[in-house]
């Protein structure tokens, strides 16, 4: 099994794909919900792909409509680097291969996303990114 986890504060995109079927599956869980998820599933894992934001040169958000949003985006956009940093090192932890992927893509809506990869269930934008880390992996 191959993971992505695009890492959020309250829900990560996961995917998981099944290397003998080739099938990929993706949800959000929270970290705890994550953390169990490995740990249940660590035999099978190959490795996790995880997607760290961090890796890209650092942001300003001046063009927000005011310092109040702007400092909103900033914390939301921090929170979600340490929970990915903090993945990492739990995941790494129980011996997994954790491999760091600094996000150079641009995002997906829905449309382009099933034009790519032929899933036409319903995603949200951490499913797409999740996929998005593993697709094309053998």
């Amino acid at each position: 099994m191959i993971i992505g986890i695009d890492p959020d504060l309250t829900k990560s995109g996961i995917a998981c794909l099944h290397c003998d079927t080739k099938r990929i599956e993706y949800s959000c869980l929270d970290f705890v919900s994550t953390l169990k998820f490995i740990r249940m599933n660590q035999p099978i894992i190959k490795r996790v792909y995880i997607e760290a934001g961090w890796f890209n040169k650092k942001s300003s958000y001046h063009g927000s409509p005011n310092m109040s949003t702007a400092a909103r985006i900033g914390k939301n956009v921090g929170e979600n680097h340490a929970t990915g940093k903090l993945l990492a090192q739990c995941i790494e932890a129980e011996q997994i291969k954790v491999i760091l992927v600094k996000p150079t893509k641009k995002k997906l809506n829905a449309e382009q996303f099933q034009k790519m990869t032929g899933i036409h269930t319903r995603t949200n934008q951490e499913h797409r990114d999740a996929v998005m880390l593993i697709w094309g992996m053998e």
